[in-house]
């Protein structure tokens, strides 16, 4: 699964300076953004283009019809991109394509974001302390996606980039657990 990150990665970062070069950035965020969210309201046509029965080409001609409509010139970039994962067999990292690319553009311009998953509400002075401190150690503007976790019992797990800050009551138990166990 880490592999899988690191590759969703690189195709991200190598998707972006493609994009940056081009200056459409922006839509081809949304895009990604928007097929993501496609394929996951459709288990169906994410099955389609991750199936190894399938020709590129046919994969191919299928989203030409879908950008066909849309005489946008960055189309064209997208769709070998597509075709590139196809080719790669590497379709099925296209989620995690799509967040990375936003985690990258985000920081390109100087923003990003954190999730704060929390036992419960956190109160909002609490709540500004920990984004101030994560702006802080980040060097850029953080906006949240909180989340209630009653499973973490108290305290707050913050994922930032590739990072995971678990200060949960549930980690602190699980590590005693282990240290007893193990001792």
């Amino acid at each position: 699964m880490a592999k899988d990150l690191l590759v969703a990665e690189r195709y991200a970062r190598a998707l972006f300076e493609i994009a940056r070069a081009i200056h459409r950035d922006h839509q081809i965020e949304e895009e990604l953004e928007n097929l993501s969210k496609a394929l996951k309201n459709d288990k169906s046509l994410e099955k389609f283009f991750e199936s190894p029965y399938l020709k590129t080409a046919e994969k191919r001609k299928f989203l030409q019809k879908i950008y066909q409509e849309r005489r946008e010139d960055f189309y064209e970039q997208l769709l070998d991109f597509f075709t590139v994962l196809f080719e790669k067999g590497r379709f099925t990292l296209i989620h995690e394509i799509a967040k990375s690319f936003k985690r990258i553009a985000d920081e390109a311009q100087g923003q990003g974001v954190a999730e704060i998953h929390s036992a419960v509400a956190l109160d909002p002075r609490h709540e500004s302390q920990i984004v101030s401190r994560l702006e802080e150690i980040a060097g850029y503007k953080i906006s949240i996606k909180k989340e209630i976790d009653p499973a973490l019992v108290g305290g707050v797990v913050v994922k930032i980039k590739n990072k995971i800050i678990d200060g949960s009551v549930r980690f602190k138990i699980d590590s005693l657990k282990k240290e007893l166990i193990h001792s």
